[in-house]
Formats: structure tokens, sequence, C-alpha cells
């Protein structure tokens, strides 16, 4: 296990999360109904990104639109500027975009799924 004080490459953080396949636990978001899952708690921790959940949390428990059975999150960065999308499915138009002029997100591009209002890596599905 890496120290606090070394970083972490995007490389090696997309592969520790492939290896987390289920839950033993879900965890509650504050100010919403959806929970998350062990793996994502892990994306979270590794990528201190607590907002994205939070956020996207809050806006699915006050959207109706959003709350839908299956929706593929993808968030990209590129110069520090983040798009989140969510999606029906891989191959569907976005039925919702948000774009963040500032994160530190340390990963280009990663995607996860959100099923019945629970947050979960690909690998737990």
């Amino acid at each position: 296990m890496k120290q606090e004080t070394e970083t972490e490459t995007e490389q090696e953080i997309k592969q520790d999360l492939k290896n987390y396949y289920g839950t033993e636990n879900h965890f509650k978001m504050a100010f919403s109904n959806c929970v998350y899952t062990d793996g994502i708690k892990a994306l979270i921790e590794r990528c201190k990104c607590y907002w994205l959940i939070s956020d996207l949390g809050i806006e699915i428990n006050n959207n109706k639109k959003l709350q839908k059975p299956f929706l593929l999150l993808s968030i990209k960065v590129k110069d520090n500027k983040a798009t989140i999308t969510l999606k029906e499915d891989s191959n569907l138009k976005p039925i919702y975009i948000k774009k963040y002029s500032y994160t530190d997100f340390p990963l280009s591009e990663y995607e996860f799924y959100i099923c019945d209002g629970v947050f979960l890596l690909k690998s737990e599905y």
C-alpha cells in the first residue's frame, strides 16, 4: 500500500479499482436517497472526489428525469476541467451534462453505473 504522500498514477488507480467485485456495504449519501458501494468508496478515497458523488446524488434525488433504473456516468477531464454525463445506456444521447470549470480529479476519464440509486463500479455490477 502506498503512503499518503506518494502520488499514484492513473493506471495504478484504475487497476486497483478493477479489484472490486460486489460489495459488502452500502454507504448513505448526505442530502440524498442514494447509496454507494465499497468500490465507489475506494474511488472517493483514491481520487478525493466526494464532490462528484454528493453532487450527483443530490441532483438525482431532486430531478425526476434522472430517477432511472440504470444510468451510465462518465467523467472526462482535460486541462483540469471536467464534464460529467449521464446516459441511460452507452449508445444513447446524454440525459444530463454538467461541466466543472476546475477539478483535480486524477483520472482523464472514468465510467461507473448508478442502478436504482446505488452508485457502483462496473466491476461490481
